[in-house]
């Protein structure tokens, strides 16, 4: 294709053959044609009958895409499951530069960071959308300066009709790495091609705010695909079988770490403020599948926590929590991925997911590690405070396995409890405490491989 605005290409909206409202929406490529591997689903939008709302800050309209899946009739090239999670994920390995000048409208969220600087004896945080209020801001005095970090302006707003409300878009590739694979899509070879999305339409998977009045209802999308026209480019390509197509799937799992409290015997108090809870969970789902990276999620849904405006809730549901002292290790058949005990501190933490999983992983002040709830009374605490809402709820666990075959995967978790100085009530509310979801993600190895006549199999390598 000699350029991007040249007539090889042709730019094509497809309607969805099937929508149900909240529920899915598919649609289906016609055959004998060839097309590039961009496609984008547009009008991603929920309206919200009353109440005036937000979606939430990191996964924002994405938030009730509950899985997605690329099949050839019932064959299945690539699918993902719990979706929401997944491209929230990948709005926090974005670079910043993508979440502020692109991501923020593609997906309506609040992702990006912005730096500053803030007079220290005064309590206006910059880069919120706040007017400065110049009869206030104290401009002599010390004089002292901090550099603080503000989240980008705006979220998007729910509206009452598809009009008034946010609407993003969402790159198909970025869910399902087999597009990335292709340099192509040839439907004379995936002859009944067919996207399909099914949605969840709630509250905790969509709102960023604890405002809940009103019903909520996900919009018709539609798909847009580039068709090559360029009659070189058909002739030489169209039909024509090619080699093996090999791909990264995400596959996941999820365990349960139980509650420190009353009824398990553990629950912190003034005698024993800080029990230890060591777990070993045996991850079955990649048995006898080559596996690279992996990356883990901890998830907390103590009461408060599943929507902003309650406390430290930040991005709700799809929050990952640092717990006290955690501690990951990783046997993959029968030997330790890490020396020792493994990875037992926030910075090992964090240096880790930045080294496997790109360098964007912590941007943002304290996304990683504790939240401490600091009194302001100096300008330390002061900033953590301000960043309170954020503090500690990004944090990831992630690491490599390099492609190897699992025969047997275990994953060790240990966290210490802490008892809360005003009683068992608040010990029981803490989220330090509380009975935590693990959401493991795994990046699993798989291929399209081709035989005669135009056959093939889709397999795990």
């Amino acid at each position: 294709m000699s350029s991007e605005y040249s007539n090889d290409l042709k730019c094509k909206e497809i309607e969805p053959v099937y929508y149900s409202e909240n529920n899915r929406v598919e649609w289906r490529l016609p055959p004998n044609k060839l097309y590039t591997n961009t496609m984008s689903v547009m009008n991603l939008a929920i309206t919200k009958s009353a109440g005036d709302s937000v979606l939430n800050k990191l996964v924002g309209v994405y938030g009730s895409i509950d899985r997605i899946a690329l099949m050839d009739g019932n064959v299945e090239l690539q699918s993902l499951v719990r979706a929401n999670e997944w491209l929230g994920i990948k709005q926090q390995l974005h670079s910043n530069r993508y979440n502020e000048n692109l991501g923020g409208n593609y997906v309506g969220n609040r992702k990006a960071v912005r730096i500053g600087l803030r007079d220290v004896t005064q309590d206006q945080v910059p880069l919120t959308g706040a007017a400065e209020d110049a009869a206030v801001k104290r401009a002599g005095g010390n004089g002292r300066k901090i550099i603080e970090g503000g989240e980008r302006d705006g979220m998007g707003a729910l509206g009452t009709s598809n009009n008034a409300t946010f609407k993003g878009q969402l790159d198909v590739s970025e869910a399902l790495n087999f597009l990335q694979s292709i340099p192509y899509v040839d439907t004379s070879i995936f002859k009944n091609l067919k996207l399909v999305i099914e949605f969840n339409v709630s509250m905790t998977n969509v709102i960023g705010t604890v405002q809940n009045t009103g019903v909520l209802a996900q919009q018709r999308p539609y798909l847009v695909v580039e068709e090559i026209v360029a009659p070189d480019i058909l002739a030489g390509s169209l039909g024509k079988t090619p080699p093996a197509i090999s791909y990264n799937v995400i596959e996941s799992d999820v365990f349960t770490v139980p509650a420190f409290s009353t009824a398990n015997g553990n629950l912190p108090t003034n005698a024993v403020k800080n029990p230890v809870q060591d777990l070993t969970f045996h991850v079955s789902s990649f048995n006898n599948k080559k596996v690279n990276r992996i990356l883990m999620a901890t998830r907390c849904f103590t009461a408060g926590m599943a929507q902003e405006g309650t406390g430290d809730v930040a991005y709700g549901v799809y929050n990952s929590h640092a717990m006290l002292r955690q501690k990951n290790q990783v046997r993959l058949n029968g030997r330790n991925i890490f020396a020792r005990n493994g990875v037992e501190r926030d910075m090992q933490r964090l240096a880790l997911m930045a080294d496997v999983w790109g360098g964007s992983a912590g941007i943002a002040p304290f996304y990683s590690g504790l939240a401490p709830k600091a009194n302001a009374g100096n300008p330390r605490q002061d900033i953590l405070d301000q960043g309170n809402e954020v503090i500690g709820t990004q944090d990831y666990f992630g690491c490599t396995l390099a492609g190897a075959k699992v025969e047997d995967l275990q994953i060790d978790y240990g966290r210490t409890g802490t008892a809360n100085d005003d009683g068992a009530a608040q010990t029981t509310a803490s989220k330090y405490n509380a009975d935590l979801s693990l959401h493991i993600f795994a990046e699993v190895k798989k291929a399209v491989v081709f035989g005669k006549g135009g056959q093939y199999n889709v397999v795990y390598q």
